[in-house]
C-alpha cells in the first residue's frame, strides 16, 4: 500500500497561529503506509501521544507507532519575517513572495499592505493593488451561464448552482454541513478555487508579468460520485477515468467529483470498518488490546477525513491552474498548446497533499520521485526530448504519462525560478501559433528553440544541476534535527 497520507496544507488548516509545531511521523498498523500530519503533540503517561491537528481535533497515537520532530510553523515565519522587514517595501515584497509559496495567501495581503504603507509608490506595489481592484471588480452574472452548464454537463439528482466572487458551481453533494467548518462541500470547494484564483493572478503580478483578469465567472461543476463525473461529458478518455479532476478546454468547464467516492478512499473506508468491527469484538471480550484498538479505530475515522481533504487540495489546485491560464490568456483553449508546458504549469501551482507547507512552487514529493525515476535515462530525462513533447506523446500507458508529469514539473519548476521571462516568451509564442506550426515533434521543439536557442545543452547542465539541490519540506526540516 502506498502511502496514504500526505501533511496538512497549513495554509488552509491552521485556524491559531502558533510560534511551533511538531510533524509527526506514524506508520498505520499492518501496513507500509506512512502517515506525515503536522500539529501539536503531547506524551502521555501510558506511552501514548495525543496529537491536536488543526482541522479535525485529537487524534491518538501509540508512542511506539510514532515519530516526533519539532518545527517552526509557517505563520510564526511569516510573523518574523514581516516584523523583520517592516517599513522596507523590497523586503515586504518578499515576504510576501515568500508567504505566497508557502500557502499562506493572508499573510501575503498582510506583507503587501506593509510594503504599500512603506512606500506606496512602488511599482510592485502599485501593480498589486491595481490587480487586486481588478479582481475585486464585479463579473456579470447572468441565467444564460446556468443554463448552458445544463446543456453542457450532464448531472443526475438534486442538481443546485451556488455562485462566489469569481465562479459559478453546479453540484448534486448535497446541503449537508461538515461538523467542523460548518460549510458543506460546495462551499469548501468554492473557498479552495478562490484561493487558486488569487494565489495565480498575485504571482504573475509580483512577478512582473500581465495576465488578463477573466472577463466572466469560471465554470466548474463537481459530482457527488465519480461515476457521475466519468459520464459527466463527451471528454471519457482512459485520463479522466483515471483523474479526480478534469479541465475541458472545449467546453471551457472544470469538472470534479467528491473525494470521499473514490478508490482509495473506498478502500481506507473498508479498512475502518474491519477496524470498528474488531474494537466492538475486543470490547465485547474485554481483550487485553481493547483499549489500543478502540484508539486505532477512532484515530483511521480522522485521518480519512484528512486524506480526503488533502486529496482535494491537489486536485483542485491543478486543474483550476489550468482553467487559469486558459482564462487569463496565458494560455489560450484555441493554442495547440505543449503537454509539458501545460501540465508543467498545473504541477507547479499545485499544492501537493505531501507537502508540509503547500503552495506555489511547492516540491512535491510524488513528482521529485517521478521525476528521479527517469533522470538517470538521459536519452528521454533531457530538455530536448520534454520540450518536443515526445515523452507525452509516445506514452503507451498511464504509468508512462506520470514519468512525463514529472519531467514536465521539474522543468517548469526550473524555469519559473531561473527563467522566468524566457519561459513567459515561450508562452507568448506558442498562444500565437496556429495547429499547422506545431503539428511535428521538430516544430513542438522549435518553437522552444526560438526562445531559447538551439544548443541547450547548457540549460539541461543547469537544469539537473538545480534539481539535485531540490528538496521536499519534510528533507528540509529533518535536516536541520
Amino acid at each position: 500500500m502506498r502511502a496514504l497520507i500526505g501533511t496538512v496544507c497549513l495554509a488552509l488548516l491552521l485556524g491559531s497561529e502558533v510560534g511551533r509545531a511538531d510533524i509527526l511521523f506514524y506508520k498505520l498498523p499492518g501496513s507500509g503506509a506512512e502517515i506525515v500530519l503536522q500539529g501539536s503533540a503531547t506524551i502521555n503517561p501510558g506511552r501514548t501521544v495525543t496529537f491536536r491537528h488543526p482541522r479535525f481535533g485529537s487524534l491518538f497515537f501509540g508512542a511506539a507507532e510514532a515519530r516526533l520532530v519539532e518545527a517552526p510553523t509557517t505563520q510564526s515565519l511569516a510573523q518574523k519575517k514581516l516584523g523583520k522587514s517592516e517599513g522596507n517595501a523590497d523586503a515586504c515584497l518578499a515576504t510576501a513572495t515568500w508567504a505566497l509559496h508557502h500557502g499562506l495567501l493572508s499573510d501575503f495581503y498582510k506583507a503587501a499592505s506593509a510594503a504599500w504603507k512603506a512606500d506606496p509608490e512602488n511599482a510592485t506595489v502599485k501593480r498589486l493593488a491595481d490587480m487586486r481592484r481588478k479582481m475585486n471588480s464585479p463579473l456579470p452574472q447572468t441565467a444564460e451561464q446556468e443554463e448552458r452548464m445544463r446543456k453542457t454537463v450532464t448531472m443526475n439528482g438534486d442538481v443546485v448552482f451556488l455562485r462566489s466572487k469569481h465562479y459559478l458551481l453546479m453540484h448534486n453533494t448535497g446541503a449537508t454541513l461538515d461538523k467542523q467548518l460548518k460549510k458543506t462541500r460546495a462551499q469548501q470547494r468554492l473557498e479552495l478555487l478562490e484561493m487558486v484564483y488569487e494565489s495565480f493572478l498575485m504571482e504573475f503580478c509580483m512577478k512582473g508579468f500581465e495576465v488578463d483578469v477573466p472577463k466572466e465567472p469560471m465554470l466548474v461543476a463537481l459530482f457527488a460520485d465519480k461515476q457521475g463525473y466519468v459520464n459527466s461529458d463527451e471528454s471519457t478518455d482512459e485520463g479522466k477515468a483515471n483523474s479526480s479532476g478534469v479541465y475541458n478546454r472545449k467546453t471551457n468547464i472544470a469538472l470534479f467529483f467528491d473525494q470521499g467516492t473514490s478508490e482509495m478512499h473506498q478502500m481506507l473506508s473498508k479498512f475502518s470498518r474491519d477496524l470498528q468491527k474488531d474494537k466492538e469484538e475486543a470490547i465485547r471480550r474485554h481483550a487485553a488490546n481493547a483499549k489500543d484498538v478502540v484508539r486505532q479505530a477512532s484515530t483511521l475515522q480522522l485521518l480519512i477525513e484528512v486524506d480526503r481533504e488533502n486529496d482535494d487540495i491537489e486536485v483542485v489546485s491543478h486543474e483550476a491552474t489550468h482553467q487559469m491560464a486558459a482564462n487569463t490568456g496565458l494560455m489560450p483553449n484555441e493554442a495547440p498548446l505543449p503537454i509539458w508546458a501545460a501540465e508543467g504549469m498545473a504541477t507547479y501551482f499545485e499544492s501537493p497533499k505531501d507537502a508540509a507547507w503547500a503552495g506555489i512552487g511547492s516540491v512535491n514529493e510524488s513528482r521529485l520521485k517521478w521525476y528521479r525515476g527517469l533522470s538517470s535515462d538521459q536519452e528521454h530525462s533531457n530538455v530536448d526530448f520534454i520540450v518536443s513533447d515526445e515523452l507525452f506523446r509516445r506514452a503507451g500507458n498511464t504509468y508512462t504519462t506520470i514519468h512525463g508529469y514529472g519531467q514536465a514539473w521539474a522543468l517548469t519548476h526550473f524555469l519559473m525560478t531561473h527563467h522566468f521571462d524566457k519561459l513567459m516568451k515561450y508562452y507568448q509564442l506558442i498562444a500565437k501559433k496556429k495547429p499547422e506550426e506545431m503539428d511535428s515533434f521538430d516544430k513542438i521543439r522549435g518553437a522552444f528553440e526560438e526562445v531559447f536557442g538551439k544548443d541547450t545543452s547548457r540549460l539541461n547542465r543547469e537544469w539537473r544541476s538545480y534539481m539535485t539541490s531540490l528538496k521536499t519540506d519534510v528533507e528540509l526540516v529533518l535536516e536541520k534535527q
